[in-house]
């Protein structure tokens, strides 16, 4: 067969047959992920739960070892250096300390959430300066399974048998893990910010 023809037949024998590619399997498309809040919450706090700074035993086995361990670490006379790692270990990952104040334009209380290690670094300069004696008076408790609601009213003074200088209470929210009592978080307000004395009695009117 003469070269033109063999090549013209190689044409169309090409233009006949269906297109190699065209037969290939379209490559899967990668799986589309789905954003989970809870899932990388649940990460984030079991790689934090291995950086926790390790607890004193007998400062987390029960309720009131965990609150006990929290008055008597910031607790102490001016330029007493407090143990904040031991402070730091009674928090669960994420835990928040709220302060309940007046707001400054005085139309209402204001909700100021920080961390524990917000708290350590700000009181490290206060206690410095002046001492600072919180007392628990009184305690109620309440719960179901391992989570647990306790209002524990206190007293701040600067020294150990000085004038009170504060009432108030703290609200802690407190789990058992199994192993141990964590703090998740704690909400405080005093008579000043309440504007009214400490009730011997928390239920709400």
């Amino acid at each position: 067969m003469p070269r033109p023809l063999v090549v013209a037949a190689c044409a169309a024998a090409l233009l006949a047959a269906p297109s190699a590619l065209a037969q290939a399997p379209a490559s899967p498309k990668p799986p589309v992920s789905t954003p989970n809040p809870m899932k990388d919450a649940a990460e984030r706090t079991r790689s934090a739960l291995q950086l926790a700074p390790a607890p004193r035993p007998e400062d987390v086995r029960s309720i009131d070892s965990l609150i006990a361990a929290l008055y008597d670490v910031i607790s102490g006379p001016a330029g007493q250096t407090r143990d904040w790692q031991r402070f730091r270990a009674l928090f669960h990952p994420g835990a928040q300390m709220i302060p309940i104040r007046r707001s400054k334009d005085g139309k209402g209380p204001a909700a100021t959430p920080f961390t524990p290690d917000d708290y350590a670094t700000s009181a490290s300069v206060a206690f410095d300066k002046r001492g600072f004696f919180e007392k628990e008076t009184r305690r109620q408790t309440s719960g179901y399974g391992d989570m647990v609601q306790v209002l524990s009213a206190y007293e701040t003074r600067e020294t150990v048998d000085g004038p009170v200088m504060t009432t108030g209470v703290n609200s802690l929210q407190l789990v058992f893990d199994g192993r141990r009592w964590w703090i998740l978080n704690i909400a405080w307000t005093d008579d000043k910010a309440a504007g009214v004395p400490v009730p011997k009695d928390f239920t709400r009117k």
